[in-house]
């Protein structure tokens, strides 16, 4: 069975590493070898969408998210590390970076149950659940995913970068959203 608590105390250990995020992708790794048990985890609330911190301080979050199908985030950046790990769905990371005239595609990522993405501090990104049904995973970040200064999002109509405001992610993505 899958324990919250001691998956948050392992990575909180992890920090005082020399590299944080290869731990946590391979604490990710091993809880993600037994899905269904990350499944009845957290199969309380299941059937919401939303990002629900598991724990939350200045140097780490830990969340359980929850997708929708064919919901789409407007693009963004952390400005820190983060890990994913899926343990149900499918996740698209549609990759960014910036270019002469703006933001240029640079690939997509899909994830699919048991995968594990490490995410560069400079990464850019939308997110997106390509399938008909919810998808679900950990998101494991350096630092305070909520506070994080000289956060980003972009104007899904103009292509406007703007400061990182959640209320705005919350209101793009429900406009992006089929």
């Amino acid at each position: 069975m899958f324990d919250s608590d001691r998956f948050v105390a392992a990575c909180q250990a992890a920090l005082v590493s020399a590299d944080p995020a290869a731990g946590i992708a391979e604490l990710l790794t091993v809880a993600l070898r037994e899905p269904q048990a990350l499944a009845a985890a957290f199969a309380v609330g299941a059937d919401k969408p939303g990002v629900v911190p598991l724990f939350r301080s200045e140097s780490l979050t830990v969340a359980h998210v929850i997708s929708v199908p064919g919901s789409l985030s407007p693009v963004h950046n952390h400005r820190m590390w983060g890990v994913i790990g899926i343990y149900a769905g499918q996740e698209d990371n549609h990759l960014y970076r910036r270019g002469a005239e703006g933001l240029e595609n640079d690939g997509i990522r899909s994830l699919r149950a048991g995968d594990v993405f490490v995410m560069d501090p400079e990464l850019i990104h939308a997110v997106a659940n390509p399938l008909t049904g919810m998808n679900g995973g950990l998101h494991v970040y350096g630092g305070d995913l909520m506070q994080r200064p000289g956060r980003s999002l972009w104007d899904p109509d103009s292509g406007a970068e703007e400061p990182y405001a959640f209320e705005k992610v919350l209101a793009y993505s429900a406009r992006l959203s089929s």
